[in-house]
């Protein structure tokens, strides 16, 4: 079970939220489809759905009412549903509602429009053990298929290549989606987003993988930076402050910890071992429904870490002409501290030879 909204909590605010972001609407209800709206009341849960959505609602949402728009339209449907349970204050969801939507809303609705933030998503980071199950399955694909696609890398082998064998082995190990990918090698590992290419691996050089899936809806997040044969020892020094760092960092997670501190100790280590300027990102990020979402680990925003947040720790340096290095762990806030959901080496490893031998790759029970 998810964790539940409470409207009552907000009554000083509003009377009722109307849910429009498809991700929030998914983890209240378990419906996976993108349309209609969810009218959450103190009483009751509403989808409010065009009827082509209705079978599939009866078959994912089993604690909620269904309300089908295709007679009267959406607004009318939402105006007779708002006037039977006596609604004077609705919440919107600033962040989710289009303003052509907002309009139709303010010019058509007798009700006060109550602009709201992260509320859901609030709600949404602490994980649940079921959605802990999850990611760590998704995490589990991901590594395998890092793993496996190396062992058939060779030297020379273009960034487009590897990648390519990445996603097609996790989507033979059951992802779902393919969230993203990085392969960045050379002096294009200076990019931080930086996607695969044409560029061929060389010996000699650094190459940064950053790879997340979906499996059931749920994210996966974990980078890690591989040397290719013998590399310099100006790229093995940044390799070893980067690893220190993100050492640094796991270690400080714990219930009751401010994120901004530890965002805050790792960037002084960096800065310190003279590679301030070269970490320009924050150190990491909730994972669940997105593979990007609150916490926010950075200088800009500061939560105190609860038990059951999953979040990762990704310290990066990236030097242009030279390339770069990141290591990233996905890891479950704890009583103990914390457990890495992510289990691949986090020492250099040299892929034209630590991955000679091919991993036995099965399709994992779903």
């Amino acid at each position: 079970m998810m964790n539940m909204l409470n409207i009552t909590t907000y009554s000083d605010q509003f009377d009722a939220l109307l849910v429009t972001d498809t991700i929030n609407k998914r983890y209240l209800t378990q419906f996976t489809g993108s349309g209609g709206y969810l009218l959450m009341t103190a009483e009751s849960k509403e989808l409010l759905v065009a009827g082509k959505y209705v079978e599939q609602i009866f078959l994912q949402s089993h604690d909620c009412n269904v309300v089908c728009t295709d007679h009267l339209g959406l607004i009318e449907t939402l105006k007779q549903r708002l006037a039977h349970h006596g609604i004077q204050r609705l919440g919107i969801e600033a962040n989710a509602l289009s303003y052509a939507m907002f309009c139709q809303l303010d010019e058509n609705l007798s009700q006060t429009l109550v602009a709201t933030t992260e509320i859901i998503e609030t709600l949404r980071q602490q994980k649940t053990d079921s959605e802990c199950v999850l990611i760590k399955k998704a995490c589990a694909i991901t590594e395998q298929a890092i793993e496996h696609a190396l062992t058939r890398f060779t030297p020379n082998m273009t960034e487009k290549a590897l990648g390519l064998l990445i996603e097609f082995t996790a989507r033979e190990l059951g992802a779902d989606d393919i969230d993203f990918l990085i392969v960045v090698s050379g002096k294009r590992g200076a990019l931080p987003h930086g996607r695969p290419s044409d560029k061929p691996i060389l010996m000699g050089e650094l190459v940064t993988i950053d790879f997340g899936i979906v499996y059931r809806g749920y994210h996966s997040d974990v980078t890690r930076t591989f040397a290719v044969g013998e590399i310099s020892h100006q790229l093995q020094h940044i390799y070893d402050v980067v690893f220190q760092a993100q050492q640094l960092g796991v270690s400080m997670l714990g219930i009751g910890v401010a994120t901004q501190d530890i965002d805050t100790a790792v960037r002084n280590y960096i800065q310190e071992h003279g590679y301030g300027q070269y970490f320009i990102h924050g150190l990491g990020h909730g994972v669940g429904l997105q593979g990007h979402e609150i916490p926010f680990l950075n200088q800009h925003q500061n939560t105190v870490l609860q038990q059951g947040m999953i979040v990762t720790i990704e310290p990066g340096v990236y030097i242009p002409n030279v390339g770069g290095v990141r290591i990233e762990d996905t890891l479950l806030i704890t009583d103990s501290g914390a457990e890495s959901l992510t289990h691949l080496p986090r020492q250099c490893r040299d892929i034209t030879q630590d991955f000679c031998v091919p991993v036995q790759i099965g399709v994992p029970n779903k």
